[in-house]
């Protein structure tokens, strides 16, 4: 089993180390410990998501119309050539 922490040290407590005890009960652990560069958070897939509902207007969308009708191709398929 592989169970990767990203976490600052002030985070290291007696809490995190009881879950690893429990998590890997009977086992031998290996602890490998090194620096990461921060990353950076707006680059995120769910930060992009979430600037796209926050520029997304409601009101500028009719409650009837389908937004996705027309996102799916709907054709029935394509020649695999092989």
């Amino acid at each position: 089993m592989y169970t990767l922490y990203k976490l600052n040290p002030a985070d290291l407590n007696e809490n995190f180390l009881e879950s690893l005890k429990l998590l890997f009960a009977g086992k031998v652990i290996e602890i490998s410990v090194r620096e990461v560069e921060p990353t950076n958070q707006e680059n995120g897939i769910w930060q992009a998501i979430q600037r796209f509902r926050q520029h997304m207007k409601p009101e500028d969308f009719s409650e009837e119309e389908d937004l996705f009708a027309n996102v799916r191709d709907r054709s029935t398929g394509r020649e695999v050539v092989f």
